[in-house]
Parts: C-alpha cells; structure tokens; sequence
C-alpha cells in the first residue's frame, strides 16, 4: 500500500537550474525560463505577480494566490486531464533572494501541499 506523502509528486526549488542533473531533466517540468539549459520534460512559464496583489477585499482569489501556486495548480490539472506530458517531479527556478518566501507561500497553499510534495 503506498502511502498518500509517497503519492505526492515531489517539489524542488531551484536558484541554479545547472544544479538540476541532466539524467532526471527529462522526467521534470520546470517552472521558470530554462535558459539554454535543454532536455526538461516540460516547462511552464511562472507570471508575473498581479498589479492588485493585497490591494483587494480580504480572500480575493488575485491577492490570496501567488503566481507559482496558481501555476501549480493549473499542471497539475493539466497532467492529470492529458493535456501536458506527464512529469514525475516538478523544479520551481526562483531568485536565491525569494527562495524562503516562495517556500513560504508554498507551504500555507493547501492545493500545493495537497498535490506537491516540497523537497529540502
């Protein structure tokens, strides 16, 4: 019986894509620009925040979902329903500056710890 933390596919930030071994690449969808960098399983554009971000009543879904979660959520749909190629983990390329604040909005959305699993 495999356990529901095993189910749940496995989420690495990156600040150095070239940190990312060339073998598991093709098995990954990363989010963020790949630069020259090839052999990823997929890539997905990561937006830029809103302009309205907190600017809204309190729980409007543009203040309340950072662009990463948003975007986690729609592969993960997208993956399940066919439309993307499916992936076995997924990397998230970020700044070495926000790398603690996206881990941070990360771990309060309830649909990514419901879907991703964060990696040290």
């Amino acid at each position: 019986m495999t356990s529901s933390r095993n189910a749940l596919i496995p989420l690495t930030l990156l600040s150095d894509r070239s940190l990312w071994p060339e073998d598991r690449r093709r098995h990954t969808l990363l989010l963020g620009d790949p630069g020259q960098d090839g052999g990823w399983g997929d890539v997905a554009d990561i937006p830029a925040p809103s302009p309205f971000m907190n600017r809204h009543a309190l729980g409007c879904l543009c203040c309340t979902r950072d662009p990463v979660g948003m975007v986690l959520a729609q592969v993960f749909q997208d993956r399940v329903t066919g439309r993307r190629p499916f992936f076995e983990e997924v990397a998230v390329l970020t700044a070495p500056q926000d790398l603690v604040s996206v881990r941070q909005q990360l771990e309060n959305d309830v649909l990514v710890r419901a879907r991703y699993r964060l990696v040290a």
